[in-house]
């Protein structure tokens, strides 16, 4: 990136972006506070919306509700206060200027080369094809693309606040933590962007781990080998920006699943267990489950009617997987054996509660019946962390003890 205002030669021209405005130094990263047409910052301005396939960018898609919301806010005299914040990447910075116009110049390029602070004024010319990416303010962005497309708003004065130089791994980061600490991003994306940034941040990582907070990546990176093996979770655990749609298959988001995951990550035999390794105990586990009780599981059904693979089961049935873990290990059976799940859960479905049906009456239901989701079933209706305890224990009542199979 050149700043000296004496070297460039460069001729402006029609196609550059010059913005003006308050520069200022960072700890080394310089930001301006400036505008930009609407034409302009709409052209060039793009967030980087995430691919659930490639696990590539970091943002939801926008929620067209909430942009012809604001569009109808600033069509009607509103104004827009707060300014997009937007990254020059650090791949570009090459073809990107700063001209210093009020300021010690020499003290901006210290303050930039050791990390310093610096104030002062400048130009900012931003070449065509070089793109501004919006890590928060995608909607209001949106807005004004809406606006422009339908009536003459060209004009209209964004305020931008413009962060010159960070990665890509450093723009999803200020991402994260402007939208943590104002309204939260959904849990599932917050957490598979705190785990591709404890992949290329190792002090993060480990930051997570002394914390007891990095069962958040690791359990995202056990869903994924999981949802890879095929078998039952295959299709039925939404991913970050995944639509839930009538048709699919879907009954749990990432974000559940990964939580349901915590006593079996925190177990001292997995802590340190690579993903692959407690993806294929999952694997197994829930393939012996639908040994023993299959109609919850058969393809031909839908798994939406059962609340086996909704939050109630996958918290009940991980809660007890430890105990099911030590009963293997105690046996010396192997833990990727979907058939020793099975016998250890042979009285499944034996599990039975009483329903009671709209006219008064009751009965007592039991096997897949007990699964059923609405007030067909027994385990819906126990809902909330007590409920879902409630229907571990009773899970466990049907286990025999790991110093049962104990062979001294």
């Amino acid at each position: 990136m050149t700043t000296s205002s004496e070297t460039l030669k460069r001729v402006t021209t029609s196609k550059d972006l010059v913005l003006s405005g308050a520069l200022a130094v960072q700890r080394g990263v310089p930001m301006m506070q400036t505008f930009g047409r609407a034409t302009e910052v709409v052209e060039r301005s793009k967030a980087d919306t995430y691919d659930p396939v490639q696990k590539t960018g970091y943002q939801r898609d926008r929620q067209m509700p909430r942009v012809r919301k604001a569009a109808e806010y600033y069509r009607s005299g509103g104004r827009m206060p707060n300014p997009l914040l937007v990254n020059l990447r650090e791949a570009d910075l090459t073809r990107i200027e700063v001209r210093i116009i009020s300021g010690d110049k020499a003290a901006y390029d210290e303050a930039v080369e050791n990390g310093g602070d610096w104030i002062g004024v400048a130009e900012l010319v931003i070449p065509q094809g070089v793109t501004i990416w919006v890590f928060d303010g995608q909607h209001r962005e949106g807005a004004v693309e809406e606006l422009l497309d339908g009536g003459d708003f060209g004009e209209f004065p964004v305020p931008l606040s413009i962060t010159i130089g960070l990665d890509t791994a450093e723009e999803m980061k200020e991402f994260y933590e402007v939208n943590q600490n104002a309204k939260a991003v959904k849990t599932d994306l917050a957490w598979e962007l705190l785990r591709l940034m404890a992949e290329e941040d190792p002090e993060l990582a480990e930051l997570l781990e002394i914390k007891g907070q990095d069962w958040k990546t690791r359990g995202a990176d056990v869903t994924d080998e999981l949802i890879d093996l095929g078998g039952v979770w295959a299709e039925s655990i939404q991913s970050a920006n995944v639509r839930k749609l009538p048709s699919d298959r879907l009954t749990l988001n990432k974000a559940q699943f990964i939580r349901s995951l915590q006593p079996v990550l925190a177990m001292p035999a997995l802590s340190k267990a690579p993903a692959k390794d407690i993806a294929r105990i999952l694997h197994a586990y829930w393939n012996g489950i639908a040994r023993v009780m299959p109609e919850p599981f058969d393809p031909a059904n839908d798994p939406k009617k059962w609340v086996i693979q909704k939050g109630p089961g996958a918290i009940a049935f991980h809660r007890v997987l430890p105990q099911i873990i030590e009963v293997l290990r105690a046996k010396g059976l192997r833990l990727a054996d979907p058939e020793a799940y099975a016998d250890v859960l042979k009285e499944l479905p034996t599990l039975s509660g009483e329903i009671v049906y709209e006219d008064g009456s009751a009965a007592m239901v039991s096997g897949a019946d007990f699964w059923r989701a609405g007030p067909e079933g027994v385990a819906s209706q126990w809902t909330g962390d007590a409920g879902r305890k409630r229907l571990a224990v009773r899970i466990q009542a049907l286990l025999p003890r790991p110093s049962e199979a104990l062979a001294l």
